[in-house]
Order: C-alpha cells, then structure tokens, then sequence
C-alpha cells in the first residue's frame, strides 16, 4: 500500500494555499491557488478535492512549497533562450524512447542516466548552473511521466509525490555511484514543479570547491605492462564550456584547475 500523502488529509489543505491537482474528467495537471474546498471528508484516498483559480476543479495531487529552486516563470524564460553555459535541457533522466519504441515497452538505458551525471560533473568543475530534466532539445515539455513508467509498481493514478520522491532518490543515488565524493550533496538541490501541464525536474548544480570525477567501469590499458586490465574504474574529467559539455584528459583538466583557483587567489587579493 502506498504511504499516505499530506494531499489526502483536509487539515493540511487551506484556502490560498499553491496546490497541484489533477483536473476532474481529464489527466491533466494543473497549478494554481486554493480558492475553495470542496471535501467534507477529513481524509480521501484521491486527495482532497478543490477548486482553484481559473475555476479549475481537481483533486490535490502535491502541496507546492516555496522550496522550488526556479519558479515556472524563470524556468520558461530560459527554456526560450535555449541552452547556455549554465542552462542545460534533457528529455528524460533515464528513459530511452527509441529503445522502447523497438522493444514495445518502457525502457532504460544507462547512458541516459551518465550523461546526466557528466552534465552535472561539468557544472561542478567550472561555474555551476541547472539542468532541466522533462524538456527536449526543441523547446518541448516532455514531462517525467516516462521516467516514472519505469518505476517498481508504477500506476498513473499512483500519487504524484511518491513518484516524485522515488525519482529524486534515484538521481541522488546515481551521482553519488557515479561521482562517489561526499562533497557533491552539499553542492546540487533537486526541484520537481508543474509546468504545462506536466512535471519537470530542475536541478541546480553549485560550482564545487575541489576537482569532481565522473568514475565509468570499464578497461584500462597498461602502456608499461603493455595490455588492458579489465574491471578497472576510470575516472574521466568533464567541464562546462562554450555552451556545452567537454571531456578533456587528466593534466589538461588539473591545468584549467589550478589556473581557476589561481585567479581566484589573485582576485582576492586584490
């Protein structure tokens, strides 16, 4: 059985109060705030049933708290500006489309899952910055229900915010595996939030105080003992420039290190 949900409950819903709730007679999502309550049932399964402004009518899916790291405002304005040096888009954290259109069935694919993690690796490694996961590369909200699809016990009439926990669970869990430094939790916030009419994950990625690894299973070649070892873990440098995502070798990498941290020290003394 599903853990209960502070939506459920009446006590915890008031008028006035940021809400998302899913519209009656449609799937749709919707945000807003809470202008009448409808329920006179302390607590209900599907969540207490309101009204919100717009005269939209649904039962509450998710409290929104004011924790968001971006509001849906900001969000939009960098969507249309596109990727930069500190804004990046993906369509899914792990859901592989084409794959799952061949196989007919919601599928992973684990170079979907590194590729966020060399994202967040490069945004460490120079000056931080966000990436939004549920938006294509054209601008187009994809939302996360198909990374929630993936999901153990998955249902989309589950509640939203276990499907929401047991993602961010799972992206801290991979950078951790991935990154495997203690430091990172200080450096990077997770954010779910509606947005048109689906749900996306920000996260914001702060610039680290020491070098951030990407560690990749895999073989390793020996040039004095002149073969590959095999189930050796590389460790592979990544940084953020000219708008993208760049893997350079180790010495290049502790060259553009110690050059930042240089500045760094130079302007403070200053």
């Amino acid at each position: 059985m599903d853990a209960e949900s502070s939506a459920q409950r009446l006590e915890n819903i008031s008028v006035g109060m940021s809400v998302m709730i899913q519209r009656k007679r449609i799937e749709k999502m919707q945000n807003g705030i809470v202008t009448e309550i409808l329920d006179n049932q302390m607590f209900n399964p599907n969540g207490i049933e309101v009204e919100i402004d717009g005269y939209y009518f649904g039962h509450t899916k998710k409290i929104i708290t004011n924790d968001d790291i971006i509001s849906e405002q900001e969000l939009r304005e960098k969507i249309q500006k596109h990727e930069t040096d500190k804004f990046e888009m993906k369509s899914s954290f792990k859901f592989d489309l084409n794959l799952s259109k061949h196989l007919g069935k919601p599928t992973e694919n684990e170079i979907i899952k590194r590729k966020i993690v060399e994202e967040v690796a490069g945004f460490m490694n120079t000056n931080g910055g966000m990436i939004c996961i549920g938006v294509d590369n054209e601008k187009n909200t994809i939302g996360l229900e198909n990374d929630y699809k993936l999901q153990k016990e998955y249902h989309p009439e589950k509640d939203r915010s276990l499907l929401e926990d047991k993602l961010r669970l799972e992206i801290k869990d991979t950078l951790n595996a991935y990154l495997d430094n203690g430091i990172i939790f200080d450096l990077f916030k997770i954010s779910i939030l509606p947005f048109d009419g689906k749900e996306v994950c920000c996260i914001k990625i702060e610039k680290s105080p020491e070098p951030i690894f990407v560690k990749i299973p895999g073989t390793f070649h020996d040039s004095k003992l002149k073969k590959d070892l095999p189930k050796q873990k590389m460790w592979k440098c990544w940084i953020r420039a000219d708008n993208g995502l760049m893997s350079i070798d180790f010495d290049a990498f502790l060259k553009i290190w110690n050059n930042r941290n240089l500045k760094k020290s130079y302007l403070g003394a200053k």
